[in-house]
């Protein structure tokens, strides 16, 4: 049952995982696409009272360009939506509330018999403690006794 539950727990974490890898790459994807806008558009006059002074050298041809963020854009959703399918799988964001009470009952099962356990082991620990305690107490008695 062990072995199981660690099994699942490590499916888990892998999850976490995997979507903290997914949140990583969308963050570069989006850097570089701020990038790519940045460097490789061209200028255009937005209003006729402030004409373009200046052409950007690196900038891409209108229809490249277009192509080219409809790529990026593309990318960028597909990435969301891995985030979506990723984060969908976790735990917990699905299961439905008696589901969660079930699993819930079942660690409360299971930590009340680890407590039986750790209590079990207590007393055995001090009835241990206690026969070693009398066992000193006579050695040292009878060492008392034979040295006068």
């Amino acid at each position: 049952m062990e072995g199981v539950e660690a099994k699942a727990v490590g499916v888990h974490i892998d999850r976490v995982t995997q979507l903290q890898d997914s949140v990583d790459e969308q963050c570069k994807m989006l850097f570089s696409s701020l990038h790519y806008l940045h460097k490789r558009a061209g200028m255009v006059q937005v209003s006729s009272d402030i004409p373009v002074t200046q052409q950007n050298s690196n900038a891409e041809s209108s229809d490249d360009f277009s192509q080219r963020t409809q790529e990026i854009a593309t990318d960028i959703c597909r990435q969301a939506k891995k985030i979506d399918t990723l984060a969908e799988s976790l735990p917990g964001t699905t299961n439905a509330i008696g589901e969660l009470e079930k699993d819930f009952q079942e660690l409360n099962r299971e930590n009340e018999q680890v407590t039986v356990e750790l209590q079990e082991a207590n007393r055995q620990a001090r009835e241990l403690l206690d026969s070693l305690s009398a066992m000193l107490t006579a050695i040292a008695d009878n060492f008392g006794s034979s040295t006068t």
